[in-house]
């Protein structure tokens, strides 16, 4: 059987962070599951509820494709160096953005570029190891 233990990893890693995520968005949209966590009159804001909406969205959009290139990757036999820099890199980038919109009342420049940057070159090792084993 193939070992697929560095996607496995990175997957429940970003799994975890996904129901963080997901989490954060039930509470700021309220349910009776939450509403007792909430402080009494407190009243969550349209924006905030949006930042925290596309924090939860954005993991969803960008990691599948990383995981199955990964994954791809893994099962041909590449460099297990490679892969896990590419997962830690593609791992902070999207904690760092996801923290940003989820978390963040503030706007940050270095969250959210130092994520995008971190998302891509992870992204980019994986495709060229990917790449690399074709070509």
């Amino acid at each position: 059987m193939p070992s697929i233990e560095i996607t496995l990893l990175y997957s429940c890693l970003l799994a975890i962070f996904l129901i963080i995520l997901s989490m954060r968005v039930i509470y700021l949209r309220g349910s009776p599951f939450t509403d007792f966590l909430r402080k009494k009159g407190e009243t969550i804001s349209q924006e905030t509820l949006n930042r925290a909406v596309r924090g939860h969205g954005n993991l969803i959009e960008y990691a599948p494709l990383f995981l199955i290139l990964m994954l791809i990757a893994e099962l041909n036999h590449l460099s297990s160096a490679y892969l896990h820099f590419a997962g830690v890199a593609f791992l902070i980038g999207r904690l760092m953005h996801g923290i940003l919109f989820s978390f963040m009342k503030q706007r940050s420049i270095f969250m959210r570029v130092g994520g995008m940057v971190l998302t891509f070159l992870g992204y980019g090792i994986v495709v060229a190891i990917n790449l690399g084993s074709v070509l």
